[in-house]
């Protein structure tokens, strides 16, 4: 699918005083049909004009929400025939640029098993990527992955970077809580393991810049 905006329309661009114009031009020829701007004929179908001027823009706004990556008036009825919000994306309350962007992205894809599908797939959500291919771990002489049914499983490492990171206050945390919170990594992952193949194993890396007492608190920050 081409995420290339729709072309402009000419008719899109004429003025009320275009409107006027043509219509006034349709009339017969003569003394008692004058083109003046100043005269009562004139005004008449100016004011006829300018009912099909807004007839025109409603028709120039449906053509607008045709593009699917900019719609905001059919967003919802977008998000409606493409299942949207969906599992990666119904954690909260997302702008009306990140909804237009999770339309365009669901519609572009096409799917595949390729490093550039998924390098691809993630930019479409607005993430920059880079994967590492592993070779299967190994224990002794015996691959690691061995353990899974079948063929061993293949490995590989999604890193991003530039992405915000939640700053953790200083004091206490419980087990297993993160200490720093990469904020949109639940979207990227789930988009990524949704599409990944199953024989496959996928793990992430997050590039950032060691913690810096600031004011009291730990300041990560997004490596850029």
């Amino acid at each position: 699918m081409s995420t290339n905006p729709p072309p402009v329309v000419a008719l899109c661009d004429l003025t009320v005083d275009d409107w006027t114009r043509t219509l006034v031009d349709l009339l017969p020829r003569g003394a008692v049909w004058p083109r003046d701007p100043a005269t009562v004929l004139w005004r008449f179908w100016m004011a006829i004009a300018d009912e099909m001027m807004a007839i025109q823009r409603r028709d120039c706004d449906l053509l607008a929400e045709s593009y699917p990556c900019g719609a905001v008036e059919l967003l919802p009825d977008w998000e409606r025939v493409l299942g949207l919000p969906d599992e990666c994306t119904e954690q909260q309350d997302w702008p009306l640029t990140s909804r237009q962007a999770f339309v365009c992205a669901k519609l572009a894809a096409q799917g595949g098993a390729s490093r550039t599908y998924f390098i691809e797939l993630a930019a479409s959500y607005g993430y920059t990527i880079s994967i590492t291919e592993h070779e299967p771990w190994r224990i002794g002489c015996r691959d690691f992955c061995d353990c899974y049914v079948g063929e061993p499983v293949s490995w590989w490492t999604v890193s991003a970077v530039s992405l915000p990171v939640t700053h953790a206050t200083v004091g206490c945390w419980q087990l297993g809580e993160a200490i720093c919170v990469v904020q949109g990594a639940d979207v990227l992952e789930c988009i990524i393991r949704r599409a990944a193949p199953a024989n496959t194993l996928v793990t992430f890396a997050y590039t950032l810049i060691p913690a810096a007492w600031n004011t009291g608190r730990w300041n990560f920050e997004a490596w850029s």
